[in-house]
């Protein structure tokens, strides 16, 4: 139920952020806005507007066909910008001249005839109180401006980055920034909330790992408001605009490693690949500390600073990716893809810096909403899976339980029919498994378990394990190396136990969990038990032991019942001087044999093996003797023949082997190598000097029924083999 409901999560998750793209389209204008005629220089420091104008300042402007451009900021040069437009003849329109916040030192708009400056803004400067969190430079334009005019720009910076400039009236400006703050708030909203959430979740679960997350959603606050220039706006860090533009770069890269740390909690890599987590450990911290050398160091310029952001993000982004690949639960995918969304969302900022695509809020600064959106999947979506457990688990409990006696009763009777149904078609191998196999799935229904196990060490001559569900068996593994002695000095107690125990949880890293130990009546050396896991705060009532072990002597009655039957079985069908089949099972062998390959069209072949010293050695001792030879024969050929093949007796003096699936060239080459084997078989000297066969082979009809024509041809071979001389192959 916790997975089913988890799923429309991530539904929600898209559906909020749709909407938020939405909400950051741009906002449409009052008026028609003047289109803006851009030209672009570079000069050196202390050049003139004057010396511009009159040429001392070569070569001049260059053309700009776009609203904007990419700039490239140097501490030793000054970027102008020639801005021609017409105005509206009429008077009373309060024009401003709006540029997206970029981390520019100082930006000043001067207007002819004097130079004068009529307006200054900084990216490290408080925005006012009256928009803390603004998207643009709002310059205004004087009053007295009408129809054709001109009016410079002067950049001083030192790091990248893009300019995107037009102009609003001071309504549409006001919507614009309304609109900002509106998703600004919402991104800075929800990376505050999760980091405030992520104590509540650890004082709830200590080792869930939410530090690990709050910090990242810190850290991305914190570089949010660095890279936007809203860091100023915060009276206990406005003393960081004198370090200019180092700071945003540096709070970019130190939201890297956080990012890193707390994927690595998020996706398992613990219990996914533990000798990746050192590693990986290694990059968030080192990113961490790189980023608070580039800080504090004084060592970095800002461009360098930039740069070492941009990689160390690509490379915390690419290792986030790797770690969320590996983790094997279903719901890796929301992160996943919210963090593919901030990859293209940062792809999105490139292009608009480029003028390929339009300069929305969401072009600008979707990236932000996307990696909040991840540390919110981070913090929220094991949070809630937890909470579904435990609700299942106390709806699970406050639901009315039948007596002891009616669970007993019920359980019994349908283990007992499973039993003799799985007992009575089982094949001879399979018939202890079955027992076992039908009291875990006879428990699952009527006991709330996570995972149950039935170990029988040397039970038979046998170590057997059960363990339901079929993926748990590796961690019963490793439990059962980790705590054989604990297990078995419980399982010698004879009365059901609980205990809590250190194991690892079905979907998470090592942990406690409440293990029931059944005790199984296995006759030493041997020793077994019936193993039940539950969650560590879950207990087993009196009346779920009783079940258990009523359950466990049932099934290993069952057990004994079905070892008696194979063994009075086998000694049935086994020829006691040579440890292989009896004719008349041999042959029920073939008749199936026969049919399979009849009805699925495959090869069939028979190899009839005479032992060529038999009558010599019946007219030296008698039967006696005649048996002596054969037994190290048959020993050889159960070594020698491949899996899937049967043997058995044919008669007095010799085999058959029936070998399902070979022709009749196969089966000749593979009774050479028997025969050949036989030949090199070094038997006691007295019994005989030495030992061969000769062997006839024959093949099936595609559309024979009765096994009397094979054997009389197999036979018919082996007659000719040996009179031809022995020691050879006929068919």
């Amino acid at each position: 139920m916790g997975s089913s409901s988890l799923r429309y999560l991530p539904a929600f998750l898209i559906a909020s952020l749709l909407a938020l793209w939405l909400s950051a389209a741009p906002a449409r204008a009052a008026a028609p806005a003047p289109a803006l005629d851009l030209a672009v220089m570079e000069t050196p420091v202390g050049t003139t507007l004057d010396d511009i104008l009159t040429g001392r300042a070569q070569p001049g402007f260059t053309p700009v066909l776009t609203p904007g451009f990419s700039f490239q900021a140097r501490p030793d040069r000054d970027l102008w910008v020639r801005i021609r437009t017409e105005l509206p003849e009429a008077g009373g329109t309060d024009w401003r001249l709006a540029i997206v916040r970029a981390p520019l030192d100082r930006i000043q708009l001067k207007l002819l005839p004097d130079a004068r400056v009529v307006a200054e803004e900084s990216f490290f400067h408080a925005a006012g109180d009256d928009n803390p969190w603004p998207a643009n430079f709002l310059l205004p334009l004087p009053a007295e401006l009408a129809g054709k005019s001109e009016f410079y720009l002067q950049l001083q910076g030192k790091v990248n980055g893009g300019l995107h400039l037009r102009l609003q009236d001071a309504a549409t400006a006001r919507a614009s920034e309304a609109q900002a703050r509106r998703f600004f708030r919402f991104t800075y909203g929800v990376l505050l909330l999760v980091a405030v959430l992520s104590l509540v979740r650890h004082v709830e679960d200590n080792r869930s790992g939410a530090p690990a997350v709050g910090g990242a959603a810190l850290g991305i606050w914190l570089a949010c408001l660095g890279i936007n220039g809203h860091l100023y706006s915060l009276p206990e860090l406005s003393l960081l605009a004198d370090r200019g533009a180092t700071v945003p770069q540096a709070l970019l890269l130190l939201c890297a490693g956080p990012m890193v740390l707390a994927t690595r909690y998020y996706s398992g890599l613990g219990k996914a690949a533990p000798g990746l987590v050192p590693w990986a450990r290694g990059l968030g911290w080192g990113l961490v500390l790189l980023a608070l050398w580039g800080m504090l160091g004084g060592v970095l310029t800002p461009l360098a600073t930039q740069w070492l952001a941009w990689v160390g993000n690509g490379v915390a982004l690419t290792a986030c990716l790797v770690m969320l690949l590996m983790d094997s639960r279903s719901y890796r995918w929301a992160p996943l893809l919210t963090l593919l969304g901030a990859a293209v969302a940062v792809l999105l900022r490139v292009l608009a810096d480029a003028q390929v695509l339009a300069p929305t809020l969401f072009n600008l600064y979707g990236w932000q909403p996307m990696l909040a959106a991840t540390v919110a999947l981070y913090l929220a979506l094991p949070w809630i899976r937890a909470r579904l457990q435990r609700w299942a688990i106390r709806k699970r409990a406050e639901a009315p339980e039948p007596t002891a006696a009616e669970k007993i009763q019920l359980a019994r009777e349908r283990l007992v029919e499973s039993l003799q149904a799985g007992l009575k078609s089982a094949a001879d191998g399979d018939l202890k498994w079955i027992a076992f196999r039908r009291l875990l799935d006879g428990l699952k229904p009527v006991l709330s378990q996570t995972s149950a196990a039935v170990v029988a060490m040397h039970f038979h001559g046998e170590d057997l394990m059960q363990v339901e569900p079929p993926s748990a068996e590796g961690r019963y593994r490793e439990l059962l190396a980790q705590r054989t002695t604990l297990l078995k000095n419980l399982s010698r107690l004879r009365a059901p136990q609980q205990l809590g125990i250190d194991f690892d949880g079905p979907v998470g890293p090592l942990g406690q969990v409440q293990l029931a130990v059944i005790p199984l009546p296995i006759p030493k050396p041997g020793w077994g038990a019936l193993l039940i896991e539950r969650q560590a705060d879950v207990t087993y009532s009196d009346a779920e032991l009783a079940l258990c072990a009523e359950f466990a002597a049932v099934a290993i009655m069952a057990g004994e019942e079905a070892a008696g039957a194979v063994k009075a079985q086998k000694s049935a069908e086994t020829d006691p001087a040579t440890g292989v089949l009896r004719v008349e099972a041999l042959r029920q062998r073939l008749d199936k044999h026969m049919e399979t390959a009849r009805l699925k069209q495959t090869p069939l072949s028979l190899l009839c093996i005479q032992l060529d010293q038999a009558a010599a050695l019946r007219e030296g001792s008698g039967e006696v003797g005649a048996t002596a030879g054969l037994r190290p024969v048959a020993e050889l050929l159960l070594e020698e023949i491949e899996y899937g093949d049967v043997i058995g007796r044919s008669g007095p003096d010799g085999f058959l082997v029936l070998a399902p699936g070979r022709k009749l060239l196969q089966a000749r080459d593979y009774a050479e190598r028997l025969r050949a084997a036989i030949s090199r078989l070094r038997i006691d000297p007295r019994i005989a000097p030495s030992l061969s066969v000769s062997v006839g082979v024959a093949q099936a009809g595609p559309d024979e029924r009765d096994p009397a024509g094979i054997l009389e041809r197999a036979a018919r071979a082996a007659q000719i083999a040996n009179k031809n001389g022995g020691n050879q192959i006929f068919n």
